[in-house]
């Protein structure tokens, strides 16, 4: 394979990476949005339900650690779409540089 065709399938390769990336951290966003607005709609309904201050600082503190851990799941799932990035990256890259090397060693 001539150096133009290796870095032509590099470049293809680290879109199509990205490409994945971007689709990924859309859905990963549209997922967080939904639940945030399902998590309203749902303390939204037991507010009603609230006779008194303790069981209103109850449901406050359950709606805070709902969209927390909300957050924190989303956070970890966009790290994990991140470090699958960088490692199909790096092993795209690694091959394209190493098949260089081997054809400038048979050139010469």
């Amino acid at each position: 394979m001539s150096v133009l065709e290796n870095q032509f399938k590099m470049g293809r390769e680290l879109f199509e990476i990205n490409s994945h990336v971007a689709r990924r951290m859309t859905e990963i966003t549209g997922e967080g949005i939904r639940q945030y607005f399902e998590t309203n709609q749902e303390f939204a309904k037991k507010l009603s339900e609230v006779r008194d201050v303790t069981s209103f600082l109850e449901l406050q503190r359950e709606y805070g650690q709902t969209l927390y851990s909300g957050v924190s799941e989303r956070l970890q799932s966009r790290g994990d779409v991140v470090r699958e990035a960088f490692e199909k990256s790096g092993e795209v890259l690694r091959g394209a540089f190493s098949n260089e090397a081997e054809a400038e060693e048979k050139a010469a």
